[in-house]
């Protein structure tokens, strides 16, 4: 399997601000919400409530299979803001979810949890 990074290379680690839970790739995550939502390759969905549900449930399920516990508040708290984001930027859209809403869902997420840890980037960019 493989997920597509920012810039469209597949193999490339992607890099996150999970270090500090034990995730050094992001694609550890991404991969396992791939995995916890069982879609097939080709699949595409309307963003709506049900599917940003879905996906949330996804990303916990992930990060608890990548370090052995439940996400903490940082995780949990930009988990709810990507969310929101992602509702706010794509609802009612079709996207492909493999290759466009979870990595794009990823790279919000990365961005919230980031931010909470005050490095002074931008939260958001895309």
């Amino acid at each position: 399997m493989s997920i597509r990074n920012d810039d469209g290379g597949d193999n490339r680690p992607m890099t996150g601000s999970f270090a500090d839970h034990g995730i050094r790739d992001g694609r550890v995550l991404l991969a396992g919400a791939v995995r916890s939502l069982g879609t097939p390759p080709e699949e595409t969905a309307v963003v709506d409530d049900l599917l940003l549900a879905t996906v949330t449930a996804a990303f916990r399920e992930s990060f608890a299979a990548a370090t052995g516990e439940r996400p903490p508040d940082d995780v949990e708290a930009a988990i709810d803001d990507a969310v929101a984001w992602t509702r706010t930027e794509s609802d009612g859209e079709r996207l492909h979810l493999r290759d466009r809403l979870l990595p794009e869902f990823y790279r919000r997420l990365d961005r919230f949890h980031d931010a909470y840890h005050g490095d002074g980037r931008p939260v958001v960019t895309a």
